[in-house]
């Protein structure tokens, strides 16, 4: 999908995603791009590859990225949201991505973990093991949050196991 830059198709490209690829509630954008956009813009830059990593306007419905990995599985690489939510749903969804979909990186993002939670919880440390055990990368979600020392505590024990 190609979207271009003049004000008229602006409006349709958002609406074509919107429909192909709806955002979670309360997270819409009025940002737009496309894989085609991301392309033409390494391209010009000579940019070889790319990670992706799955838009938080998405929350954890992996469709849109999970159809460009497909689509051009020679020029990205494609990184899930961590789910945390309650039920223990994120291992399954973190196995179902990285066995059958491809992706080879996770994100922990400290917002998406339940209230008064941290994300060194009982779920966290199953997660980041299984990204272990699945041998992907984990990446942290650390702009606009201070970094508390249980994180750093966190990561090194992580680093050690």
């Amino acid at each position: 999908m190609s979207c271009a830059f003049e004000l008229s198709q602006r409006e349709s490209c958002i609406e074509k995603l919107a429909k192909e690829y709806p955002y979670f509630p309360g997270q819409e954008t009025t940002l737009i791009g496309s894989s085609d956009d991301l392309l033409k813009s390494m391209e010009e830059a000579g940019v070889d590859g790319a990670l992706i990593v799955q838009p938080i306007n998405y929350m954890f419905d992996h469709s849109y990225v999970t159809s460009v990995l497909q689509k051009h599985p020679d020029k990205f690489l494609g990184c899930f949201l961590a789910d945390p939510s309650d039920g223990g749903n994120g291992i399954a969804k973190l196995e179902h991505l990285v066995t059958k979909e491809g992706y080879k990186a996770m994100r922990f993002n400290p917002y998406l973990w339940p209230p008064n939670e941290k994300m060194n919880n009982e779920i966290g440390r199953k997660l980041f093991a299984k990204a272990g055990e699945l041998g992907i990368a984990v990446g942290f979600m650390c702009f606009k949050v201070q970094i508390e020392p249980y994180m750093i505590f966190f990561f090194q024990e992580k680093c050690v196991e």
